[in-house]
């Protein structure tokens, strides 16, 4: 892994986090909000819980935003997408 580039690196890193948050929001059928899917996978639990936060919306949006979830904006969570199939 030492031998790819930066980008490409950071590209494979984003693309475990991401199907780790799918995984969890897939176990997870009533949904979750970003504190709580941080709180989960252990994101920087070094850090603030805003910044913890900040760091699962951003990854939290890019899923919702290319449809593997979705957003509950009556409830306020983070939900599977069943039909990202």
């Amino acid at each position: 892994m030492r031998d790819l580039p930066q980008q490409e690196r950071a590209q494979l890193g984003l693309q475990y986090v991401e199907d780790a948050v799918v995984a969890l929001l897939t176990e997870h059928s009533k949904g979750m909000q970003a504190s709580d899917v941080a709180d989960a996978l252990g994101l920087s639990t070094d850090l603030d819980s805003t910044h913890r936060d900040m760091i699962a919306e951003g990854v939290l949006s890019l899923l919702a935003r290319n449809g593997r979830i979705l957003w509950d904006d009556r409830k306020q969570i983070y939900i599977d997408n069943p039909a990202r199939g």
